[in-house]
């Protein structure tokens, strides 16, 4: 029997990547998207066609009623969730001089409200069923500052404390919950700047690919990480390692 997973924020970038690699490994997905149903209909139907089942539902989950919503939609299509990945996210940027109320209080309802019920609610149902996993979508920003990144920074590095809390309450159960915290990631994003002009600032000089947070998640899925519970796998090519200029610990300019 397949497993079935439930993927938030899968119409575009990281999410889709996700709920590919999933598909590719033999799991029914369903997909959920807000504002980008077109791409998740697209990847549902890339989905259907390597012969897997693919749902999407549409949800603005900084409304605690459409995540109600959309956990008793999956219920009733797929019955069973083995594996949720919280990976919805937005981000918005401002001096912290300039960032107002209501930019702060979007961030804080979809980087962290959201995801905090939405786990909860899929905890609810692996309670019931005796066991899944969870992987919520974090982000470098939780470990290293940028400038006007001060409120998403702060929902981030807020994310990863979450799961390490949530992990630990849902161990007797046999659930484990874990997190990855990506840094550049090649989403194609118009947001995103060229991928030279940031490597001075990245060790490793390479940005994530999708598809390997896909497979970190996988990873985390597996029985190779059956003893790991409330751990941030941090995916960024080191930058959250860097204290200094790059030139500093003999990388070229």
């Amino acid at each position: 029997m397949p497993k079935h997973a439930l993927v938030t924020g899968a119409g575009t970038g990281i999410g889709r990547a996700i709920a590919r690699e999933l598909a590719k490994a033999g799991y029914d997905v369903a997909l959920h998207c807000n504002a980008s149903r077109d791409g998740a209909e697209s990847a549902a139907a890339e989905i259907r066609a390597l012969g897997r089942r693919a749902e999407v539902y549409q949800a603005d989950l900084s409304d605690l009623a459409a995540i109600d919503g959309m956990f008793e939609a999956f219920r009733k299509d797929l019955e069973r969730l083995d594996l949720f990945v919280n990976n919805a996210g937005i981000t918005l940027l401002a001096p912290f001089l300039e960032m107002t109320p209501e930019a702060f209080d979007k961030n804080y309802a979809v980087d962290f409200r959201a995801p905090y019920f939405c786990m909860q609610k899929a905890a609810k149902m692996m309670v019931e069923q005796g066991n899944g996993n969870i992987v919520a979508i974090a982000s470098n920003n939780a470990y290293c500052q940028f400038a006007c990144a001060s409120a998403y920074a702060a929902m981030k590095a807020g994310l990863v404390k979450m799961v390490r809390s949530i992990g630990l309450e849902m161990a007797k159960y046999g659930i484990r919950v874990n997190a990855i915290a990506p840094g550049w990631t090649d989403t194609g994003a118009a947001r995103l700047d060229a991928k030279e002009s940031t490597y001075y600032k990245i060790p490793l000089r390479r940005w994530v690919q999708p598809e390997e947070v896909g497979q970190a998640v996988l990873f985390f899925d597996s029985p190779a990480a059956a003893s790991i519970t409330g751990v941030t796998l941090v995916m960024d090519g080191g930058a959250q390692l860097l204290s200094d200029k790059g030139e500093k610990y003999g990388f070229e300019k």
